[in-house]
């Protein structure tokens, strides 16, 4: 394969990923306030789940990198969709239960995978020629945009899938579209930097 067509390859994958990721992220963004009403101990704490997304991705974001830089591009994004499915299957288990604080630590685990996936369009960058890399790096972003509709969507089809929890099902899409990305990224072919 020419290194022209493998660059766009693999920005075509980073860019699912991206698209993948947000939608996960966004799927989290509309249902865990909601959920973490419903089971907070003190209403006060119905965003925590939410913002423990960001904190997973600050205390990570520099590991993932380093660890990258050690191990290559895609087997430090493999591991970050590994971590983060544990974190929606945390996720899962915290809306069967009914269980807040099980819930804020899935977020937090989650944000974790987040922190390896933020690399996306660095990676991106670093597998493009000179020429193609605003382009591609551009493109991996384009997949956000489309994240925001697909995660909102699955929130919403998710909500009543299982009857017998609310929000059940989106937090299974939440774990399918994480898979999702570490199937996808087994076509990933970056070198290793």
């Amino acid at each position: 394969m020419t290194d022209h067509r493998r660059e766009k390859r693999n920005v075509f994958i980073l860019a699912i990923c991206q698209m993948l990721l947000g939608s996960g992220r966004t799927l989290i963004i509309v249902t865990a306030p909601v959920i973490g009403y419903t089971f907070a101990p003190d209403k006060a704490l119905a965003t925590l789940p939410t913002a423990l997304v960001i904190v997973g991705t600050a205390i990570t974001t520099f590991p993932a990198s380093i660890y990258m830089g050690r191990v290559g591009r895609k087997a430090g994004f493999i591991l970050g969709t590994l971590i983060g499915t544990g974190g929606g299957l945390v996720c899962v288990a915290a809306v069967n239960f009914s269980d807040f604080w099980l819930l804020c630590f899935g977020t937090l685990v989650f944000g974790a995978f987040t922190g390896f996936a933020q690399h996306y369009r660095f990676a991106a960058a670093d597998a493009a020629a000179k020429e193609f890399r605003s382009t591609a790096i551009s493109l991996v972003l384009a997949g956000g945009v489309i994240a925001s509709l697909l995660g909102a969507g699955l929130a919403k089809v998710g909500k009543d899938l299982i009857a017998s929890d609310e929000f059940l099902g989106a937090y299974v899409f939440l774990v399918a579209t994480t898979l999702l990305s570490a199937a996808v990224l087994m076509w990933l072919d970056i070198p290793k930097l």
